[in-house]
């Protein structure tokens, strides 16, 4: 009887501590900061070291793992930036833009009062224009305070606005659009 009750305990503490999945819904809300006038033929790569896209140490040292769709997700929102600003995207372009997403994590502090989140992301981009090439990285970092423990949405909407202000970064970078354009 106490190996049956040993047993169901195992179980329901590895069931409590079972990963959760983030969801992303970021958005391209800058509107046109720039006139890229180029076309480009746009990928997405998650090349990110970590396994977590957020992690909550201390009071609960769980992990919440990445939405296997962020490349995806990311893909859609700099295509639509770029449409914004100028870009005609097209498989058969000449531009061919990849973004690596390199960074793309949450580290949260809790104690029995507050939580700490320090968001940080790193995204790359390289553009082959024929034996031309261009590389360049931008990161961002956004901290979070709050009462009690953290809320998963809050943290979500923080690595949101994260990839927003990165892609916003990017489709406004004149080295990029003057490579782009050729010049």
């Amino acid at each position: 009887m106490k190996l049956l009750f040993a047993i169901s305990l195992l179980f329901l503490a590895s069931c409590a501590s079972s990963p959760k999945t983030v969801i992303l819904n970021p958005s391209y809300s800058s509107g046109a900061i720039s006139n890229i006038q180029a076309p480009v033929q746009v990928t997405v790569a998650d090349n990110r070291i970590s396994n977590f896209t957020i992690r909550v140490v201390d009071q609960e040292p769980a992990l919440y793992l990445p939405d296997a769709n962020i490349p995806t997700i990311v893909e859609e929102t700099f295509k639509q930036a770029l449409q914004v600003n100028g870009a005609t995207v097209s498989a058969i372009a000449n531009n061919k833009l990849v973004l690596h997403i390199t960074e793309f994590s949450s580290l949260i502090t809790e104690s029995l009062s507050k939580h700490h989140s320090v968001a940080n992301a790193r995204f790359s981009v390289e553009v082959v224009q024929g034996n031309r090439r261009f590389e360049k990285s931008y990161s961002a970092k956004s901290e979070l305070n709050g009462p009690l423990r953290h809320d998963q949405a809050k943290i979500e909407s923080q690595l949101n606005d994260l990839t927003e202000m990165l892609i916003t970064r990017i489709v406004s970078d004149q080295e990029l659009i003057h490579f782009l354009q050729g010049s």
